[in-house]
């Protein structure tokens, strides 16, 4: 939503980016308000069934080609509920509309995954950013939720995987055969590990047992 109302924001001559925010705002207010779900639950449920990933994909299958209510039947097996979902009469935009339409601006904004934001922000603390942010531009929402990102990532997701598995940064050195050095830059943040190599990547990711995307920083 900007200040003028659900403006149309069109990429390359495509709806695409508006047929994402609606949809994805109608999912978590049909399925927080009409369904009676709770909506750390919806968001749980919207990244273990691999739609956030197809929604950061930008794949038009499921953003464009299927009704809010389409998405919540894909869902509802991780929901815990029966498909299909009732159609509602009428899609209120509230609070868990805005919520919805917000998140994907914020996910193009800056590359960072749906299930990245939901590990760091619960639910109800995005309910919570409707007052102060909703009449005000995107951008502004985009600012304040990275500012609240950072200040909860001090720490690596390097260093949050490797405590995982519980290894030092020497036994990680010596089981990715990553300079120890290296790894030690990469959790200060003194070298940025988005910008290793596939090779580096696919080491530490092999010797932490974890998907190479896993040890990603998102952008801002």
């Amino acid at each position: 939503m900007t200040k003028s109302g659900f403006d149309l924001i069109t990429f390359d001559g495509a709806n695409y980016f508006f047929d994402a925010q609606e949809n994805l705002a109608a999912v978590f207010e049909i399925g927080v308000n009409a369904c009676g779900l709770d909506g750390q639950r919806v968001a749980d449920a919207f990244v273990a069934s691999g739609l956030a990933h197809e929604f950061e994909r930008r794949n038009p299958v499921f953003t464009a080609g299927k009704s809010a209510v389409d998405l919540l039947d894909y869902m509802a097996p991780y929901l815990g509920i029966q498909a299909p979902v009732p159609e509602p009469e009428f899609v209120y935009p509230g609070m868990d509309y805005w919520v919805g339409w917000a998140l994907v601006h914020f996910q193009y904004e800056t590359g960072c995954p749906y299930k990245r934001v939901f590990e760091v922000v619960p639910y109800q603390e995005l309910q919570g950013m409707y007052y102060p942010l909703h009449e005000a531009d995107e951008s502004k929402f985009v600012d304040v939720l990275l500012k609240r990102m950072k200040d909860a990532c001090k720490t690596t997701r390097l260093r949050i995987q490797r405590d995982i598995v519980g290894l030092s940064q020497a036994e990680l050195a010596q089981r990715s055969g990553v300079k120890l050095r290296s790894i030690q830059m990469y959790e200060q943040r003194n070298k940025n590990i988005n910008h290793a190599s596939a090779e580096t990547l696919y080491r530490l990711a092999h010797a932490l047992h974890c998907p190479m995307q896993e040890l990603l920083e998102f952008a801002g």
